[in-house]
């Protein structure tokens, strides 16, 4: 299915964006010398989506050319397009140094759901991005000038960890002063949240953190890699830390009488009603590790091994 002018929302002068399964963002300017950029703000599931954004370029700014992809994070749905892009186009690639990593060696995202080496039937499209050379690694946040022949365009690099290893989001300034914020995975949008209550994370402490950080800025647009369009972060922002804080509790409550990982994922899954298939199985019992991981370290659980099993219960 390709990518539709219905799904371009244009936002600021020189920003917009396509209301995607993973939204991308799009600026889109004239260079100082003259030349005709586009920037996309990561680029979909795979080789799929990156040529139905590429043949989308084609077709409405025929005389413009894609130079650079800005990647909040390395998880496939949001850089798995790169490879065919940057065949295609030659465009820089650029993300955060954790990330940079990831995109370069992305069997490392299967071994971490799995942990270890992952089964053949996690390794598809959806956890298994081709690999991608990072071109420009941001070595933590920096503020970025994009000259444009009528003006600048600011990029600030912000770092959101906690979904994944080095997160970043992206605050760009438009010459025309407004703001539009790229969030990556911090946040997910409110009909997202709704059907993936248990959102993955990797580091429980660091999302909730993140979440409080990105409530702080102000801009006139917020972009969740995931779901709608807001100006209200503070709200979203609250009911994704809801979904954690809910989640936490009902971790603690059914391990009031103690647990393996395995029960627990189980107890979980029953409770929330959700039907685990494989992907779901290695997803969200890769996040309950996490979970478990915060909780013990906040001191509110604990474990002991039993019988060679390693079993959790409320502190």
């Amino acid at each position: 299915m390709s990518v539709t002018n219905e799904q371009l929302v244009q936002l600021t002068s020189h920003i917009s964006y396509l209301k995607m399964p993973t939204n991308l963002g799009l600026i889109r300017f004239e260079s100082e010398s003259g030349e005709k950029c586009i920037y996309i703000v990561d680029s979909g599931n795979d080789e799929t989506s990156g040529a139905r954004v590429l043949d989308f370029i084609g077709e409405n700014f025929p005389d413009y050319s894609l130079k650079v992809i800005l990647n909040t994070h390395s998880h496939a749905d949001h850089c798995g397009g790169n490879s065919f892009l940057v065949r295609k186009t030659g465009c820089q690639v650029w993300a955060s140094k954790g990330e940079a990593y990831l995109m370069e060696f992305p069997e490392i995202e299967t071994q971490l759901v799995w942990g270890g080496k992952a089964i053949h039937d996690i390794r598809s499209k959806y956890l298994l991005a081709e690999a991608c050379r990072v071109t420009r690694v941001f070595d933590g946040e920096e503020k970025i000038k994009i000259p444009c022949k009528d003006g600048q365009i600011f990029l600030e690099v912000i770092s959101l960890p906690g979904h994944y290893v080095d997160q970043v989001g992206f605050l760009l300034t438009d010459t025309d002063g407004k703001k539009v914020f790229f969030a990556g995975d911090v946040l997910s949008g409110r009909n997202s949240i709704k059907k993936h209550w248990i959102q993955y994370l990797l580091d429980e402490t660091k999302t909730k953190e993140s979440l409080m950080k990105i409530s702080q800025y102000e801009a006139d647009f917020f972009i969740p890699g995931h779901g709608d369009i807001t100006d209200n972060v503070e709200g979203i922002a609250e009911l994704n830390l809801l979904a954690i804080l809910e989640t936490e509790d009902m971790i603690v409550d059914e391990l009031k009488s103690p647990k393996t990982m395995e029960d627990l994922l189980k107890a979980v899954a029953d409770r929330s009603g959700i039907v685990l298939k494989t992907s779901q199985y290695c997803l969200i019992g890769s996040t309950l590790r996490s979970y478990l991981s915060g909780l013990y370290e906040a001191g509110k659980i604990q474990y002991y091994i039993e019988a060679n099993r390693m079993i959790w219960r409320k502190k």
